[in-house]
């Protein structure tokens, strides 16, 4: 139960003279003092940054390590960068790693909680040993954070994808014991693509479950032509997004497993645009796709976060999935991501505010069962 005072601080910034039995008898809404204020759950929408990325230290550690394709190497400032397949990112700051700077980061930028993933580079560019020693690291890091801080942080597991049997056992970990509250996934699995067979089981698990699977892009097959200037991250990443879910779609994955939840990065990369095209595959019977309804069909069951930041970007997005389908993200820390931007850039479109609410937190809430 909240304190008088709390109460009497909420009473003076609404402006409205409430007591304490008046405001319980309200409705069963939990108060939470926040930063000298009062935000109220059920009244006031959490905010939910759902796409960003903490990198725990020892996997950092292990990353350094590393001689191989997937490492952290210095450049010439003595920056420490992450290096995949030819992809980088970085440098890496305290902002990677740090949570207490995280913390105060979000609050400061009307962010109430963050959805934790360690995805790119990833974990499968190694040994189904190493691969899976690395779960291990990255899901009880995330852990910890989630246990230090619930309201605050959740996180999402990531799993040794290379090897089925140590996948499996892992995501019943990382749910189970550790408490994170679904997959995050690499659009291929060290070049293989997320409709393979192998994968088979780990859908069929998740979906028995009921947690979703975030699709989060990595350095993409031809990545050897996009070297400079960071193209395979800021282009490469967007053709494997299109890939993967165009692919998962053809394949008839979404339509294998219907009560099984994706969330697909960047405001579905260019499949919003390409939409009309990607359908032409299934009315093509050279194409050879059997799926019982068209393509986009499927796509805009998709959820997608809004890691874009621009206006036309975030309406054609808006007009394909809809709001229900949307959730805020930041892609924080990496420097393509705008933690400044990614609360403003929802509340700058011209939706209804009931729309807002949604995809700033709403729709991860029901996705998560955070109100369970």
């Amino acid at each position: 139960m909240p304190s008088d005072s709390c109460l009497r601080r909420y009473d003076r910034q609404r402006n409205v003279p409430l007591c304490l039995a008046s405001t319980i008898a309200l409705t069963a809404l939990y108060v939470i003092c926040y930063k000298g204020a009062v935000r109220i759950k059920g009244e006031v929408t959490m905010h939910i940054d759902f796409h960003c990325h903490l990198y725990p230290e020892e996997y950092l550690k292990k990353l350094e390590a590393s001689k191989g394709d997937v490492r952290i190497e210095k450049n010439e400032k003595g920056e420490k960068i992450i290096l995949s397949m030819g992809a980088r990112a970085g440098p890496v700051t305290e902002d990677f790693f740090d949570i207490e700077v995280r913390l105060d980061k979000i609050k400061q930028n009307n962010i109430d909680m963050q959805i934790l993933t360690t995805p790119h580079p990833g974990i499968d560019r190694f040994s189904p040993g190493e691969s899976a020693e690395m779960s291990r690291v990255i899901n009880d890091g995330l852990s910890k954070v989630v246990k230090k801080y619930p309201n605050h942080f959740q996180g999402l597991a990531m799993l040794p994808l290379i090897d089925i049997k140590l996948a499996l056992k892992e995501l019943e970990r990382a749910i189970f014991d550790l408490g994170l509250k679904g997959i995050c996934m690499l659009t291929n699995i060290a070049g293989q693509t997320p409709d393979s067979d192998f994968l088979l089981p780990v859908y069929e698990r998740a979906q028995s479950l009921g947690v979703p699977i975030f699709i989060h892009p990595t350095t993409p097959v031809g990545a050897q032509v996009m070297k400079e200037w960071r193209i395979a991250i800021i282009l490469g990443f967007e053709f494997d997004v299109m890939l993967s879910a165009t692919r998962l779609a053809y394949a008839g994955i979404f339509e294998r497993f219907p009560e099984l939840n994706f969330i697909i990065a960047h405001l579905g990369a260019g499949i919003p645009f390409l939409a009309g095209r990607i359908d032409r595959g299934y009315h093509d019977p050279t194409c050879g796709i059997r799926t019982k309804r068209p393509t986009s069909d499927y796509l805009k069951e998709l959820y997608c976060d809004t890691v874009s930041f621009y206006q036309p970007a975030l309406k054609l997005a808006y007009e394909f999935f809809g709001a229900d389908r949307m959730v805020m993200g930041s892609d924080f820390p990496l420097p393509i991501g705008d933690l400044e931007a990614a609360v403003s850039s929802i509340e700058e479109m011209d939706i209804s505010g009931e729309e807002k609410e949604k995809i700033l937190g709403k729709n991860v809430e029901r996705l998560l069962g955070l109100n369970k």
